[in-house]
C-alpha cells in the first residue's frame, strides 16, 4: 500500500535539521550545568553546615562562660537566642540531609530510569539547600535582632 503525503490526523510531523555551532555550544553548556549541579548543590550544603557549626559553637562557647553577661538573664534575648539556636540546628540538619548518601535502584540499562534518579536526586537536594538557606537566613536575622536588642537596649 502506497503512503499518503500528507500525515493523518494521529500523525505528528516533526522536521530536523542538523544543529548549528551556537546550537551545540549550547546544548554542551547546558550539559555541563546540569552535571556540575550534584556538585555545586553540595557546595553550598557544605558551606552552610560550616557556617551553622560556627555559629552553634560561638552560642556554646558564650553559654560556658562561669559568669554569664547580664544580658543573657534577659528573657527577650533568651527567647530570640533560643529561636535562632533552633533555625541553626534545623538548617544544619537539612544541610546534611543535602550530602547524605542514599542509594537509588534503577535498572543499570536503563537510560529513562537513570535520568529519572538523577531528576529525583536534584530536586531532593535542591529543596533541602534552599530550606537550609532560607532558615539559616532567619537564625542571622533572630541573631541580628538580639544583639541590636543588647547594643540599642540593654548596654
Amino acid at each position: 500500500m502506497a503512503r499518503k503525503n500528507s500525515p493523518s490526523k494521529d500523525e505528528v510531523v516533526v522536521t530536523s535539521s542538523i544543529l548549528s555551532e551556537s546550537d551545540e555550544r549550547l546544548e554542551k553548556l547546558f550539559d555541563e550545568m546540569e552535571s556540575g549541579s550534584l556538585e555545586t548543590l553540595e557546595n553550598a550544603a557544605h558551606q552552610i553546615i560550616t557556617l551553622s557549626t560556627a555559629l552553634l559553637g560561638a552560642f556554646f562557647g558564650l553559654l560556658a562562660f562561669k559568669d554569664a553577661p547580664a544580658y543573657l538573664s534577659f528573657v527577650e534575648i533568651k527567647v530570640v537566642g533560643a529561636m535562632a539556636l533552633t533555625a541553626f540546628l534545623l538548617s544544619l540538619f537539612l544541610a546534611l540531609r543535602a550530602i547524605s548518601p542514599r542509594r537509588y535502584e534503577f535498572p543499570q540499562a536503563s537510560l529513562t530510569a537513570k535520568r529519572k534518579a538523577l531528576d529525583e536526586m536534584l530536586r531532593r537536594k535542591r529543596g533541602s539547600v534552599v530550606m537550609a538557606s532560607w532558615i539559616f537566613g532567619i537564625g542571622a536575622f533572630l541573631m541580628l535582632i538580639a544583639a541590636l536588642d543588647i547594643m540599642i537596649f540593654r548596654i
